[in-house]
């Protein structure tokens, strides 16, 4: 049995957007009152638990980017960031090659969209809090972070060997 600590997947949805104003393309909304509000409890929450993040992924949406920008404060400042065009408009595959191609990180933050997050997280958890796992199923909640540890690199994840530890709802949790 391995000796080294897990490796750590935060999964987190973008906070609450408005729908998109005429004119205005789904990738460029931006984040509305109540995203800003979730953030603000996303932020506590983080600050609060004090996660390490070696790197951050990021689709490139407006409303993941700016979910991004209002954390930033919590995050360490040399984090590794990459910004992922597949995860706005990939599918659950996308997001298996973004955590892949993470070589070395051994707790990476991804930020990105339903209802990829949610299929992601659910197919990724084989085991896991049952209330984490039935609030993951129902809908995963904007501001959402979702945390999973596995036991080797997540270079090498695959569906079914994610424990998911905790599912954080901005909006039952703040």
């Amino acid at each position: 049995m391995s000796s080294a600590p897990p490796s750590r997947l935060y999964i987190l949805r973008h906070a609450h957007s408005g729908w998109a104003r005429p004119g205005e393309s789904d990738h460029d909304r931006p984040l509305d009152a109540r995203g800003h509000e979730e953030v603000g409890r996303l932020t506590a929450y983080l600050r609060r638990e004090a996660f390490a993040f070696d790197a951050v992924v990021c689709s490139t949406a407006v409303r993941t980017r700016e979910t991004l920008d209002l954390i930033r404060p919590v995050l360490p400042t040399e984090i590794a960031e990459q910004n992922s065009d597949a995860l706005y408009g990939g599918g659950v595959s996308a997001y298996f090659d973004a955590v892949r191609g993470s070589a070395g990180t051994k707790a990476l933050l991804v930020v990105g969209h339903n209802p990829m997050i949610e299929e992601f997280t659910l197919s990724l958890a084989g085991t896991g809090d049952s209330a984490a796992l039935a609030t993951a199923s129902q809908g995963f909640p904007t501001g959402g972070l979702a945390i999973l540890e596995f036991p080797g690199p997540l270079s090498e994840i695959a569906a079914g060997t994610g424990d998911l530890r905790r599912l954080f709802d901005p909006d039952e949790d703040g």
